[in-house]
């Protein structure tokens, strides 16, 4: 982590130096001196991680300790630069050699004396850690002797398909498919690591399973349990429509369940139950129809759970730790990924076997220590250093205590990129998903990702979230066609390390229990789910270093105690380049308002979120932020306008709007956010009004890669493909949703199948309205698509005949919720020769599709040998 900080803070350091042209007076040598000093200390970081685990460990943690907080003091110096220039000079950099204001050579002055302190600092630290090297390195630049990435390789491998639980698996399922009593319930009980989940996964994706249930719900319910959250998430997993279930309370939302399951077959699994089931359970088991054959799977750590819950003994499964062989298989199909899983010679082979048994048979620790070992290759020394690490320690440790172990040790592993974006996932809740969009924004407002001249900041921020994935310390939900990642979590397991570590290198402020707490020395804090922000009773210096030091606040569902803290205004918190924050939709709007009007002071801030925000206008004041590059709004639905001073954003590269219904139109303008490269305007508004003006606009922005937008009518449609996308040159993803479409007649385009789009890969229509798919819905047109997904068209009947002229490019198809569609399967085996997976959800007039029943998730893929199957998603 400290490396990482040193290098944000170099860049931050020589991007000031050139804009001001080397002209900082009295400033310059300083901040030379303190670049040099840290630039040859990182050397001495890359020594001490290779020094972790030897002895004197202990005092070159209080050294980097004391690194660490220097390296956050200079970068606040830089932070302070920019703010008082920036207010100087009403938002303008000048040359400050020329201006000479009292209160500017006060803060010169001021700055000056803070850089010698630091640098001075600086030099202590040098001292100290000189002796506990035996010797001094020379100085290491930031890409050098990292470890092998893993950015190269694919996802490795889907949950269900671990190996050891083929015999596990068969059991429960012979069991739910032979109950005929009403709502047996199950139970997979056994320690932390075992198996657990991934064996209710493995089970679900069983075909015969998939055929046997109408539905088929799995939900994590974790430590916290909310109920009303819970019936929501089991609802949409049932699709039903998100914005429906807003505003029910708990007694609607159990009668919605009930009614949704009817008299269908159903399989319900409750993963990772704590022993909070009496406060909830009895409830939801009354919305459950007790149909005969009908299932409910629990898993839990604590075996009386599952019996409190209704499985008996004979129902109640207890998983095993892997043997040997299938030990080896599991770490074999990690570690060796990039051979096949196939172990390259005999050498590795004896070191890795000794490496397995060391985790004693727990698929967890196996798995992140298998993808620990992905980036080692064939080197032997490399085996040998692990594994000698891997003695240390998990010398006599208990079974319940060796997962940890080896979680800290592939911690310790991770290059230095990964260690600090890693660690934001010890801010959020227990079992909580996030967007990779998200986290890949907060990245890149915390400067832990930055583009280069190959690659964007997303491009790259999203590798990383593969890698760690690859790595098993999180877990990724794939997108509809199984391709990339799109929404992230974390084991349980894995959070209480990062937890523990965050809390080790102050990464956040988290108390003894993991809870997050507000304190002088925050810099990060993670605020949810009723968390009590405990309020510094100080007055003076103290309550000026919060000022000082926040620079992340990521809220969940944020009440008015904490709108109302002193400590946590938004004027006071000048440092801060991440804002994320959800309001509960009970908040007074004039709370929120006068809370949000503190953005004024935010300079610096890179990322901005707004969730659930009940206001009616955006402060005029969010032009002055003219560092962000994010900014989503999402569930606003009193928002009626925006500034039009969004248009001065001028760095923005990410601009998203969903579910703002009573937001009607964008600023005039928006062609200025010439940087923007993915805009999404979902806001779902009910008028009809036109968005012409809007999408003549969107043709300037030359840099867009991702559009995702909504239109209300034919002319709107006409309007984008004529005005906008033969100008995009850079657009390779596009999703349009006809969402209050103002459906007349049909939706066809003439005389745009010569407007083809050359660069676009991937294409999504929602809610679409017409009986057959538009005509500019064709190879020709789109000649490079390989991504169609049509996601409900209660209208939509047959395909055009354009769309059947020719070879489409198309590898995954997606067919949702398209009840009246009577096209023959075979005609798309023909028309797309590339196709490699098909996903179909409710079309059950599709004919001659391999899986009977078309109501299901189903998933039809075709293999490297040409065969072809059929699976459950």
């Amino acid at each position: 982590m400290v490396d990482a900080v040193v290098g944000v803070l170099l860049d931050k350091l020589l991007a000031l130096l050139v804009r001001e042209g080397q002209q900082l007076l009295e400033f310059d040598s300083q901040f030379d001196k303190l670049k040099d000093e840290l630039g040859y200390m990182q050397g001495y970081i890359k020594e001490a991680d290779r020094m972790r685990r030897k002895e004197g460990r202990d005092i070159l943690k209080l050294v980097l300790r004391d690194l660490r907080e220097l390296v956050y003091d200079a970068e606040d110096v830089v932070a302070d630069c920019y703010i008082e220039f920036m207010e100087q000079h009403d938002g303008y950099l000048l040359n400050i050699a020329s201006c000479c204001s009292p209160r500017l050579l006060k803060f010169r002055l001021k700055i000056a004396r803070r850089l010698k302190k630091i640098i001075q600092r600086v030099e202590v630290v040098q001292d100290r850690m000189k002796s506990y090297l035996s010797v001094a390195p020379s100085t290491i630049t930031s890409k050098e002797k990292e470890s092998t990435t893993l950015l190269s390789y694919p996802i490795l491998f889907e949950e269900a398909d671990i190996v050891g639980l083929e015999d596990d698996a068969s059991k429960v399922e012979k069991w739910i498919l032979q109950s005929q009593e009403p709502s047996t319930v199950i139970g997979i009980v056994g320690m932390a690591g075992i198996g657990k989940t991934t064996l209710a996964r493995k089970i679900c994706n069983k075909n015969s399973i998939k055929n046997a249930f109408k539905q088929m719900i799995f939900v994590t319910i974790s430590q916290h349990c909310d109920f009303e959250d819970l019936l929501k998430r089991m609802l949409i997993k049932m699709n039903v429509d998100e914005k429906s279930l807003r505003k029910k309370e708990v007694e609607d939302l159990l009668e919605k369940l009930k009614e949704e399951l009817g008299e269908e077959k159903y399989l319900v699994v409750l993963d990772d139950v704590w022993g909070n089931e009496r406060s909830w359970w009895d409830s939801l088991k009354s919305a459950l129809p007790r149909n005969l054959g009908c299932c409910v799977i629990v898993t839990s750590r604590i075996e009386n759970v599952a019996r409190t819950m209704g499985a008996i003994e004979k129902h109640i499964h207890r998983p095993k730790i892997l043997s040997d062989d299938d030990s080896w298989s599991l770490f074999s199909k990690t570690a060796f990924a990039w051979n096949c899983s196939k172990c390259p010679n005999s050498d590795v082979a004896g070191l890795g076997k000794e490496i397995v048994a060391r985790c004693n048979g727990l698929p967890l620790a196996i798995r992140v220590v298998g993808g620990m070992m992905l980036g080692k290759g064939e080197s032997v020394s490399e085996w040998k250093r692990v594994l000698e690490d891997l003695k240390e320690a998990l010398v006599e440790e208990k079974t319940s205590e060796l997962v940890m172990s080896s979680l800290e040790l592939s911690y310790e592993e991770l290059p230095t990129y990964l260690k600090p974006c890693f660690l934001c996932f010890s801010m959020l809740p227990e079992d909580y998903p996030i967007k990779v969009h998200d986290i890949v924004c907060w990245w890149i407002g915390e400067g832990f990702v930055s583009g280069t001249n190959a690659r964007t900041a997303f491009e790259i921020g999203r590798e990383y979230a593969v890698e760690l994935c690859n790595r098993y310390l999180l877990l990724g939900e794939c997108d509809i066609f199984d391709r990339i990642f799109d929404e992230l979590s974390i084991h349980d397991l894995v959070r209480d390390m990062a937890i523990k570590i965050a809390r080790d290198v102050n990464f956040t402020s988290l108390n003894e229990k993991g809870r997050p707490e507000l304190r002088a020395q925050s810099r990060r804090l993670g605020i949810y789910d009723d968390e009590p922000i405990k309020n510094i009773e100080s007055t003076g210096a103290k309550k000026s270093k919060i000022e000082s030091k926040l620079r992340t606040l990521w809220g969940l569902n944020i009440e008015k105690e904490v709108l109302l803290n002193k400590n946590l205004e938004l004027c006071r918190l000048k440092r801060l380049r991440v804002l994320n924050a959800s309001f509960l939709w009970n908040q007074e709007q004039i709370t929120v308002k006068n809370w949000l009007y503190g953005i004024t002071s935010l300079l610096n801030l890179v990322d901005l979120g707004l969730h659930n925000c009940k206001v009616e206008k955006l402060p005029d004041s969010i032009g002055n932020l003219l560092n962000l590059r994010s900014l989503t709004l999402n569930h606003c639905g009193n928002l009626k306008m925006l500034p039009p001073t969004i248009t001065k954003l001028g760095k923005l590269i990410a601009f998203r709007v969903f579910y703002c219904q009573s937001l009607t139109c964008m600023p005039e303008g928006i062609e200025r956010l010439s940087k923007l490269e993915r805009l999404v305007w979902f806001p779902y508004a009910n008028s009809s009004q036109r968005i012409s003006s809007f999408i003549g606009q969107l043709k300037n922005l030359g840099q867009l890669k991702v559009l995702q937008v909504e239109l209300k009518n034919q002319n709107n449609l006409q309007e984008l493909k004529l005005n906008v996308l033969s100008e995009l040159k850079l657009l390779h993803y596009m999703e349009i949703s006809f969402f209050n479409y103002d459906f007349e007649g049909g939706v066809s385009v003439s005389n745009l199948n010569h407007l083809p789009l050359q660069c676009l890969e991937e294409l999504t229509l929602t809610f679409y309205p017409g009986e057959s798919t538009p005509v500019w819905l064709n190879p020709t047109s789109l000649p490079n698509l390989k991504f169609l997904c049509i996601d409900k068209g209660d209208h939509l009947t047959y395909m055009s005949p354009q769309f059947w002229e020719g070879n489409w490019k198309i590898e995954a198809l997606y067919l949702k919720d398209l009840y009246g569609l009577e096209e023959e399967w075979i005609m798309f085996l023909k028309a797309m020769p590339s196709l490699r997976m098909v996903r179909v959800c409710r079309c059950e007039r599709l004919k001659s599709f391999p899986l009977h029943q078309t109501q299901h998730d189903a998933i039809w893929r075709k293999y490297d040998d040409n065969t072809a199957g059929v699976g459950g998603h």
